[in-house]
């Protein structure tokens, strides 16, 4: 297991869902190309499809057996939800609780099935469907705070593939 804490990762700022999209294609060059790999503990297409599994919960909702202890909650609403919800990246080596199994990649997934899952989640919001779920941790949020936290959320897992 890599300590994804300290692992080496591409600093990336998406300023946008075009800028992340112009990421997208960059990665798929790079599998394309055979220079794509990994610096953490998931596959390129597990990155992928877990960014898909959390961009689709944002719209569609949760699974209910989601709850984070308040415990968790109460002290990341307070000290995190305002710079997660400005796009900063989230914080690498989080180890998710079982009840997050839900979020988390099956253990082997395509490189086009996650890159597919993701580009199909992305196309709702450009095709204007809204993000308005209420976040486990973060509670009820906008469009665009949602739009930020999902870009930052994307800088983190996307920094540890590398093109070349």
């Amino acid at each position: 297991m890599v300590n994804t804490k300290q692992a080496q990762r591409r600093d990336l700022k998406f300023n946008s869902i075009d800028d992340l999209s112009a990421e997208l294609d960059r990665i798929q060059h790079a599998h394309d190309a055979g220079t794509l790999s990994t610096t953490g503990n998931w596959s390129p297409g597990q990155n992928l499809q877990h960014l898909a599994i959390v961009w689709k919960a944002g719209i569609d909702g949760f699974p209910p057996e989601m709850k984070p202890p308040f415990f968790i909650k109460w002290p990341a609403r307070w000290m995190f939800k305002k710079r997660a919800t400005a796009g900063e990246t989230a914080p690498a080596g989080i180890k998710l609780p079982r009840q997050a199994s839900k979020i988390v990649p099956v253990a082997q997934v395509a490189f086009d099935q996650g890159m597919h899952q993701l580009r199909e989640q992305i196309a709702r919001t450009t095709g204007g469907e809204r993000f308005a779920a209420h976040s486990p941790i973060f509670g009820d949020m906008t469009h665009e705070q949602w739009t930020n936290l999902q870009l930052g959320h994307c800088q983190l897992h996307l920094g540890f593939l590398q093109l070349g």
